[in-house]
């Protein structure tokens, strides 16, 4: 008789779990309340400027995307780049934005939507020191929407913004090229010199410019008498190990090595006759071009020295 309290308790508790399962709501419900409640706040944050708190809540909505209407998954989609974009959180905003032009390419928004893309990248781009991926992505988009939008309101922002990202680009590849100068590599400055001629002259003072470049076309001898220096040691490190191993598979890998090591003394010394013969070229251009100025002289030096 002492069990029947604890047995009608049970059943009491059980009837009351079925009540109040019964009367909860389904799984797809619930979903479909949150996709309610997340985008009424995030238009409610939106409108009020609260941009961070509108990308979080449009996020969220997005999350139960198929209880909302294919007009409010665009316009969610489209205020999720404007929050972004607003609250300068620019790699959100690149992000998204791509993710609506794939979506929306033609559409209403579309327009601006690539505009904030462009301006995005070319902020998100760090200073010129650094690598410039997001930058040349950001011209390369913008000139793509010059195309699109040649009649765009956006569109003389855009050139400004292309000219800023040239500039940072120019300025990263002058920086690269003084960076092998100055630590001994200037068959690599040369390149990176000319890589600057060719296609931004006019952020610099070209006379300069032309100058470094055929200075260390010249002076590529001592980088190649270093380089020839590492893989001479090289070979006659492997050279020794091919007298101790007793395998014919490593033997085998140790001569490709060799070979190999003997191919890049090669090639280095093809790199210093190339160079000798673009610096002699670039010279003559050089006095038909600016004259016999200080920089000349100092050219025909170090002629004098590399070339003797």
């Amino acid at each position: 008789m002492a069990r029947k309290p604890q047995l009608l308790r049970a059943l009491a508790l059980g009837a009351l779990l079925t009540v109040t399962l019964a009367c909860s709501p389904k799984p797809e419900e619930r979903r479909k309340s949150y996709a309610r409640e997340f985008y009424a706040e995030a238009l409610k944050n939106y409108r009020e400027g609260d941009y961070g708190d509108a990308l979080a809540n449009f996020e969220k909505a997005l999350a139960y995307v198929e209880h909302l209407t294919p007009e409010e998954i665009r316009k969610a989609k489209y205020l999720l780049v404007k929050s972004a974009y607003l609250d300068k959180d620019y790699v959100n905003a690149a992000v998204y934005a791509e993710d609506f032009l794939a979506t929306y390419p033609g559409g209403k928004e579309a327009e601006e939507v690539f505009f904030i893309l462009i301006d995005s990248l070319v902020k998100v781009a760090p200073d010129p020191y650094r690598d410039q991926t997001y930058t040349v992505k950001a011209i390369k988009k913008a000139e793509e929407f010059l195309r699109l939008y040649p009649d765009s309101r956006y569109a003389p922002k855009v050139r400004e913004i292309v000219e800023e990202a040239k500039r940072k680009l120019a300025l990263h590849e002058y920086y690269v090229a003084r960076f092998y100068e100055e630590y001994g590599y200037p068959y690599n400055a040369a390149v990176r010199y000319r890589e600057v001629l060719l296609n931004f002259p006019e952020y610099f003072n070209e006379e300069e410019l032309t100058y470094r470049y055929i200075k260390n076309l010249f002076e590529t001898p001592k980088q190649v008498k270093l380089e020839r220096e590492k893989l001479e040691e090289l070979i006659n490190e492997a050279r020794k190990k091919l007298k101790e191993v007793r395998s014919e598979e490593e033997r085998r890998a140790i001569k490709n090595r060799i070979k190999f090591l003997l191919s890049e003394v090669k090639r280095w010394e093809e790199i210093a006759e190339k160079a000798r013969r673009e610096a002699l070229e670039a010279l003559k251009r050089y006095k038909e071009v600016f004259g016999e100025n200080e920089y000349y002289r100092k050219l025909l030096k170090l002629k004098a020295k590399w070339t003797s």
